[in-house]
């Protein structure tokens, strides 16, 4: 072994591929055994888990390594390098391991599996999807992938990729067989595991260097049980776990590392041979370490530095909290200083475990040092906007005050002017009142933005109060991002917790545990009928007439229809759960023997499914499939027919909650314990999608009625909405207090939710991913350009080189002219000039001629802001660039991920529309994508802004003309109102908590 460790603890930094790595690696012993051997057994293996629970450390210290040790000396490629061509990256890193030469990936695979066996390993595979969105064609490794899964080579493959990414390798569904065929869910270490990653380091530490040191049998439990998962994410600006759920038995890895090494050096500086609790607590405890580690190293940085440093983070770390890496030069720009400025800044920030560089080839990009201090980033960039707004207003008060005081001291000198002097100091009290008002506004300003995460509502009634105090623009833009997040449309207290709830006509069903079924209006919120079953609830279903299926704690099962009395299903006793059909004739009943098939109205047995353990059950939309789910972590599917044995659906882990079939029974789908979702094909029952993103176990699941869209309910108190196909995950709904029990559509994609909780409410979505577009004209060729012309008609150009003039109110085609469709040369209202030259943009302004350069591919359109004083560029490298047209100097980079075809300011220069395979609504003010438009069947190739500014026009190469109205696109005034609106449907108020909390 070439190096003596310094430390038995890691910190922050991953395990690598290395001796002194293997050998301080603890905790994961069974987990590097299941992995190496379905590694060694199967062509392709996904190993997925959530962000930042140690999968690239297992795969570099403890799987690579031991696979290396097998008797036959197998080739072993780690790669983890997904900036550049991954495609090219792969062969150069199989034929530096094989010292072979350069080739295609395919090419290096073959060669490399002629005399031995290859493991490839693809570490942090969600950064290929982050990078190559549009990847594909020959030689790419979207390409390569599938093809060399194909071939009868002796190559196996394992996929690493984040929970929250594993939907997005639906992109080879039908070109890999058997995609999730073989798939590993590594989870956060148990307690034991963790016992083992703090003790048994320190006893490896002690063979190695000869310096025995103890560690307190009160400080190995007291760290347990301050990293849990969600213990610390909260204070950091993460998502946290419920308090007192059972996730909480897990512990987070990497604050373990972070806490144990900040302890080893604590003792280390202090000559401690004993690693103590006395000293866990004087740091603070375990969150306040966390905590530090990223304050601590900001506190080092100049307010310069720190204004950079915000700058950069907004760009190496999505809204969404992945990470990504920027070379230098881009960095640069993005933080508005030179590359010599910005690089001191990058040393202390890496210095510092918080960013790190990744050499790739001759490039050196920048990115956040580990997954977990995504959001904690994003919090503290968030924190420090607000900080330095808040700064500077009381700046400008104490300014103002310090004016005032002056003013009274010469006052009372000079007694002549006293009057003047008197009115003088009432108007700049009246000054100071109003910064006083703005700094209060800016606080609220923040608070909303903070609660935007957490309680959507909560953060639109703190943006409406700062609106109302400062009618100004931050807090416009406060409010514009809490409509965005606020989703919740309508709210009923039903005063009970619930088990179920449904939209039925213009009302609401639901079921309490208390076992009663009421029926309320969502438009006042109020319980208008309540019909008692007779006793406490466990369980209950619906049919579509609306009728309740309960199952009570004494086992028995009862119908209670709209209308009509209660009845109990006869001769039925000892059930825990029970589903009835969707035309209510029939149940399917679980107990301790199996599942039943029951006639509602005779309680006859039709056919019994024996599974021992069973716990939930469904059955499809015509009745004729059933499936049950057990303890056992199987799924059995059983024929609604005939009551045979039809099939085991594999992959299933954890406890099933809930199961259900599209209503046309060509998918069904499971909710677990183990917080995923998953989705199987009825044709050949196999896996066609997993819903990956809840930190906590799923209760519930269902489809829209069309089958497209799938919903997940949750104990983190969330609902989650995905695509049923492929599992992409589209959004959350966050506002509920308590479990949600149950998530159901109100019709297809597009439709409400109506989530049910524990908390005792029922609520009703917005249930819309992206918004649609309303179809205008179809011009028969696909849409290059769009323009409103003098004449106020919509002037559409096309691709055969033809200008379609619209009725832009109702889309009647009026006329149709030949000529250019698209300038290449745009004249700004001072007369300036832009022309399109390749990838370079030419300006001749003021008698000045700038080349504008960055682009990294053609250019596609350029276009003028009303006033002049802005120049957008789009192009096919994926990019918006956003110039200053006096100076020529770039002040902003929009990123798509694909090629970006048009882009145009609307007419008071405050927003941005562009075209790339959705039209992106972009906020000029903040630089942040405000919505995603959807509609057309293929790219969206055009877009432009209507006079008025609020609706939005699109075209696209399917040859339709699309239209969107923009409620969010208005001034104040307009936002406060949608607001305000929005708020009154809900009844959603301050409580007396909240007001003390922030109005105080």
């Amino acid at each position: 072994m070439s190096a003596t460790p310094t430390s038995p603890y890691k910190g922050l930094n991953a395990f690598d591929d290395s001796e002194l790595d293997a050998l301080l690696f603890f905790g994961r012993e069974r987990e590097r055994e299941i992995v190496v051997a379905n590694l060694i057994a199967a062509r392709l293996t996904v190993l997925y888990g959530p962000s930042g629970v140690g999968k690239s450390s297992l795969l570099r210290a403890a799987v690579a390594r031991s696979l290396r040790e097998l008797p036959e000396g197998p080739l072993v490629v780690v790669f983890s390098s997904w900036s550049e061509d991954p495609s090219a990256g792969v062969a150069q890193a199989v034929a530096e391991a094989a010292g072979g030469a350069d080739g295609t990936m395919l090419e290096a695979l073959e060669r490399a599996q002629v005399e031995r066996d290859v493991y490839l390993v693809l570490d942090q595979a969600e950064e290929y999807f982050l990078y190559h969105a549009d990847d594909g064609g020959p030689g790419s490794f979207a390409e390569a992938l599938p093809s060399l899964l194909s071939a009868p080579y002796r190559v196996n493959v394992l996929v690493s990729v984040r929970e929250d990414s594993l939907a997005k390798l639906d992109r080879f569904t039908g070109r890999i067989p058997g995609l999730f065929a073989n798939t590993l869910r590594l989870d956060r270490l148990d307690r034991a595991a963790a016992r083992e990653a703090i003790v048994r380091p320190v006893d490896r530490f002690a063979k190695l260097t000869g310096e025995d040191v103890a560690i307190e049998p009160d400080l190995v439990a007291r760290v347990l049980d301050e990293v849990g998962a969600g213990q610390i994410e909260p204070a950091l600006g993460g998502v946290g776990a419920v308090e007192g759920r059972e996730v909480t038995a897990r512990i987070e890895a990497p604050y373990l590392q972070l806490v144990m090494q900040t302890i080893w050096d604590e003792e280390l500086a202090a000559s401690s041979d004993v690693l103590r609790a006395a000293t866990l607590d004087r740091l603070g405890g375990a969150q306040h370490i966390v905590e530090e580690h990223l304050e601590r190293a900001m506190s080092e940085l100049s307010s310069d530095e720190k204004e950079v440093a915000a700058r950069i983070f907004a760009h190496l770390v999505t809204p969404s909290g992945t990470k990504i890496a920027h070379e230098v030069s881009d960095l640069a720009q993005f933080g508005r200083v030179s590359v010599p400025e910005l690089e001191p800044v990058l040393v202390r920030l890496s210095e510092s475990r918080i960013l790190r560089s990744v050499e790739e080839g001759a490039t050196v990009r920048y990115e956040i040092f580990h997954d977990v201090l995504a959001q904690p980033v994003l919090a503290w960039r968030a924190g420090h906007d607000a900080e330095r707004e808040l700064e500077a207003q009381k700046r400008e008060s104490d300014r103002r005050h310090r004016r005032l005081l002056a003013v009274i001291g010469v006052g009372a000198i000079l007694l002549a002017a006293m009057s003047a002097v008197t009115v003088y100091a009432l108007s700049q009290r009246s000054e100071a009142r109003e910064q006083a008002r703005n700094a209060r506004a800016n606080e609220l300003e923040a608070s909303a933005d903070a609660e935007l995460g957490r309680d959507p509502e909560l953060s639109l009634l703190l943006a409406v109060e700062a609106a109302r105090l400062v009618p100004g623009e931050r807090a416009e833009v406060a409010l514009r991002q809490a409509l965005l997040g606020s989703r919740v449309r309508a709210v009923a207290d039903v005063g009970d917790p619930l088990l179920d709830a449904r939209a039925q006509g213009s009302r609401f069903l639901a079921v309490t545990e208390t076992g009663d079924v009421v029926v309320a209006d969502p438009a006042t919120g109020r319980v208008v009928r309540r019909v008692p079953s007779g006793t406490p609830a466990r369980d209950a279903s619906f049919a579509d007439d609306g009728s309740a299926l309960v199952t009570g704690r004494d086992g028995r099962v009862r119908v209670v229809p709209l209308a009509g009395a209660v009845t109990v299903v006869p001769g039925v006793e000892g059930v825990h759960a029970a589903t009835i059909s969707a035309d209510g004739s029939i149940a399917v009943v679980v107990d301790d023997d199996g599942a039943r098939l029951v006639d509602i109205a005779s309680g006859a047995v039709r056919f019994r499914y024996p599974h021992p353990g069973a716990e939930v059950a469904a059955i499809s939309k015509d009745n004729r499939r059933v499936v049950t789910g057990g303890a056992d972590q199987r799924l059995l599917v059983w024929s609604g027919q005939n009551g045979r044995f039809i099939h085991a659906l594999r992959e299933q882990f954890g406890h099933p909650t809930e199961m259900a079939f599209t209503p046309d029974g060509t998918l069904v789908a499971s909710s677990s314990s183990d917080g995923l979702g998953r989705v199987w094909r009825t044709s050949d029952w196999g896996l066609q999608a997993v819903l990956a993103g809840s930190v906590t176990a799923l209760t519930g699941v269902s489809f829209s009625t069309d089958g497209q869209h799938v919903v997940t309910s949750g104990r983190d108190m969330t609902a989650r909405i995905y695509e049923a196909e492929t599992g992409s995950p589209l959004f959350v709904l966050v506002g509920h207090d308590d479990w949600v029990r149950s998530g159901r559509f109100t019709g297809g994609v597009g439709s409400s939710i109506v989530t049910s909780s524990s908390d005792g409410t029922v609520r009703l979505w917005d249930a819309v991913f992206q918004p649609v577009t309303d179809e205008l004209a179809g011009v028969g060729a696909p849409v290059v350009s769009l323009a409103y012309g003098e004449d106020g008609r919509l002037h559409v150009g096309t691709a055969d080189r033809r200008i379609h003039l619209l009725d832009p109110a109702t889309g009647e085609e009026l006329d149709v002219e030949t000529g250019p469709v698209r300038a290449r040369r745009v004249v700004g209202p001072d007369g300036s000039v832009a022309t399109i030259r390749g990838r370079t943009v030419v300006l001749d302004s003021g008698g000045r001629r700038t080349i504008l350069r960055g682009h990294r591919d053609r250019v596609t359109s350029v276009a003028f802001s009303p006033s002049g004083g802005l120049l957008a560029t789009a192009s096919r490298d994926h990019d918006v660039r956003i110039w200053n047209a006096a100076s020529g100097k770039q002040v902003d980079v929009f990123q798509h991920n694909t090629a970006v075809h048009d882009a145009q300011f609307s007419l008071d220069g405050r927003w941005l529309i562009s075209a790339a395979n959705k039209a992106g609504l972009w906020d000029l003010r903040s630089g942040e994508i405000v919505l995603r438009l959807r509609g057309h069947a293929g790219t969206t190739s055009a877009a432009t802004f209507d006079p008025t500014g609020h609706l939005i026009v699109t075209g696209g190469v399917d040859g339709t003309v699309r239209t969107y109205e923009c409620e969010v696109c208005g001034g104040i005034d307009d936002v406060l109102a949608l607001a305000e609106d929005r708020l009154a449907a809900t009844r959603r108020e301050l409580t007396v908590d909240e007001r003390d909390q922030y109005l105080r």
